[in-house]
């Protein structure tokens, strides 16, 4: 029987125009060979992780004698494994990877070398990953030099800044992007910014004062066209009723509730902010359903995992440090001391949040987990719900 207590995680694989193509997955690399096998099999074949990524290539890196006897992947999905090219040896491993290539994979090469170029083995190969922690940034601006890797899709890891991907960009064919410069703090231009801030200052001040109607509430959001309309928007979300016909803000703050209008408001005003990465809303919404997620399977009475989760990705939006952004916010404490010192439980909540995305299994202590009643299978459970959850808010 296939155990399913493994973890794994995603990041954004993106385009030149920072929008996601593709998911690479990490996962525990520790596992003993038999459990990793069966975490293969498992993945490519369970139809929760299929519903959560699919339509989109999944990059993951194995080995070889983790891929004997895989089964199949459903025809829904496009898996790309990549192989260590130091680990290869053509005479030993032709057969298994053009069966593997058969039955539907995509293959590629990390760790790349010259030392397949121009042989049919190499041919078997469409994808190449070229780790910006094990390459100097200019020998990767010279691949196009190499007559081998033209045909070949080239992906380029671990881009740690935007001036890197850009000069990328620019200079080489390379298709592929994945690293931290998608969620780098780069300070965006124009009025609009200053605007929201004073937007959210003035609607939290609302919210607290506990005399406001809703017409005043709803005239603040209106301040802004863009805000107002992303706001009426967010009410055909699957988490309303599709039936109500909202024609005004104040309409929809009836729907929403006064509850969740500073979480929604949020993600009106996230979505509209122009010059950073496409997929930088994507993945705050994915980290602000995560923690949601985990608060209401793992703590009891424990309000504002969402928000957390939410304005974490605050300063890659705005420009500015967390405490800046913060120190004009009338927001409760205890969404400060975890947003700024992951202090508190929603801290907890939002450190674990970060620590699984990145997949720094050894920095979640399962032990301590379990005494909040969370394992490594629940906790993978949750993530992937929260894929689902947020993917029906940004995709509407």
């Amino acid at each position: 029987m296939i155990s399913k207590d493994f973890l794994f995680s995603r990041q954004a694989v993106v385009d030149n125009k920072t929008s996601i193509k593709a998911n690479n997955l990490f996962h525990i690399n520790s596992m003993e060979e038999e459990e990793k096998h069966s975490f293969l099999s498992l993945l490519f074949t369970d139809l929760s992780v299929v519903d959560a990524i699919k339509h989109q290539p999944i990059f993951i890196q194995v080995a070889i004698h983790d891929v004997a006897n895989l089964p199949a992947p459903t025809s829904s999905l496009r898996f790309v494994l990549f192989f260590d090219t130091t680990t290869l040896v053509p005479d030993r491993d032709n057969e298994i990877l053009s069966g593997l290539q058969l039955d539907g994979y995509e293959l590629g090469l990390t760790n790349f070398s010259l030392r397949f170029f121009g042989t049919p083995f190499f041919d078997l190969f469409t994808y190449i990953e070229l780790s910006l922690e094990k390459y100097e940034l200019n020998s990767v601006l010279n691949v196009d030099r190499h007559q081998g890797l033209i045909h070949k899709e080239i992906w380029v890891s671990h881009i740690q800044s935007r001036e890197a991907f850009q000069k990328l960009d620019d200079n080489t064919h390379v298709r592929w992007f994945s690293g931290d410069f998608l969620a780098e703090s780069i300070p965006v231009k124009g009025s609009n910014i200053p605007g929201y801030r004073l937007i959210l200052i003035d609607l939290l001040s609302h919210l607290q004062n506990g005399r406001s109607s809703i017409r005043d509430i709803s005239a603040c959001i209106e301040r802004d066209a863009t805000l107002a309309y992303r706001v009426l928007k967010l009410t055909k979300s699957v988490m309303y009723h599709r039936q109500f016909n909202v024609h005004n803000v104040q309409r929809a703050i009836e729907i929403i509730g006064i509850k969740d209008l500073i979480k929604w408001v949020t993600l009106a005003m996230l979505s509209s902010v122009d010059g950073q990465p496409n997929c930088l809303f994507s993945m705050a919404v994915n980290r602000a359903c995560f923690c949601d997620s985990i608060a209401k399977n793992a703590y009891s009475n424990v309000e504002g995992a969402f928000l957390v989760g939410l304005f974490s990705y605050l300063p890659n939006f705005f420009g500015s440090s967390i405490e800046d952004i913060l120190k004009d916010l009338p927001l409760d404490e205890s969404l400060v001391l975890a947003l700024t010192k992951h202090q508190g439980d929603l801290g907890e909540i939002l450190l674990l949040a970060k620590d699984y995305e990145a997949g720094r299994w050894d920095e979640i202590d399962l032990e301590a987990l379990a005494d909040i009643n969370l394992s490594s299978n629940s906790l993978r459970k949750l993530y992937i719900e929260s894929l689902k959850a947020a993917k029906e808010i940004y995709q509407i």
